[in-house]
């Protein structure tokens, strides 16, 4: 239930799901996959989406606002094979209207039920990439008890007026964070 009482619906992805990502996609802005992909190309590849649906320790949740396939936010799982103790912790929730869920919850669920599916698959601890800029992703690793960092407030202030704070950092620097279980 997300804070405004909305009931939404979590399931694992499948293969076969790899349509209704790309129609996730398409109800976020640019600026929200720019934040989750980093500037990269948004989405997975069909190759990329086969080996995450097919991993025995990675898992993607696509969350519902109703028991259709009208999918609104997911959740990625992926094992790192370099690091077998962490598993690599990715958002994206809808934020197009009249699609839009963020800023309702649906962030902060997502993140503690993909905690529990991380410590109940054996990983020791979350893996978090993010722009420095992407606050909201910044206040959920805060919340799940990473590290709490003294811009947070600062840069959410600045991104919330539209403003990139002049510290000498870029817009696609990033930051890589961990979270113990």
């Amino acid at each position: 239930m997300l804070d405004d009482g909305t009931i939404t619906y979590a399931r694992t992805a499948t293969i076969e799901d790899y349509p209704l990502l790309e129609v996730l996609h398409a109800r976020c802005s640019t600026g929200n996959l720019f934040a989750l992909y980093r500037g990269r190309r948004p989405g997975f590849s069909a190759a990329e989406w086969r080996r995450i649906a097919d991993s025995p320790r990675s898992r993607v949740l696509l969350v519902t606002a109703d028991q259709s396939d009208h999918i609104v936010g997911m959740a990625s799982m992926i094992d790192r094979p370099h690091a077998a103790d962490a598993c690599e912790v990715a958002l994206l929730v809808a934020d197009l209207p009249p699609h839009a869920y963020q800023a309702r919850g649906l962030g902060t669920r997502l993140a503690d039920l993909a905690a529990d599916l991380a410590r109940d698959a054996g990983f020791a601890s979350l893996a978090v990439t993010s722009l420095w800029t992407n606050w909201r992703m910044l206040l959920i690793v805060e919340h799940l008890g990473g590290p709490v960092l003294p811009q947070t407030s600062y840069v959410r202030n600045m991104a919330l007026l539209g403003l990139l704070p002049n510290s000498g950092l870029d817009v696609a620097d990033e930051l890589e964070l961990r979270i113990a279980l």
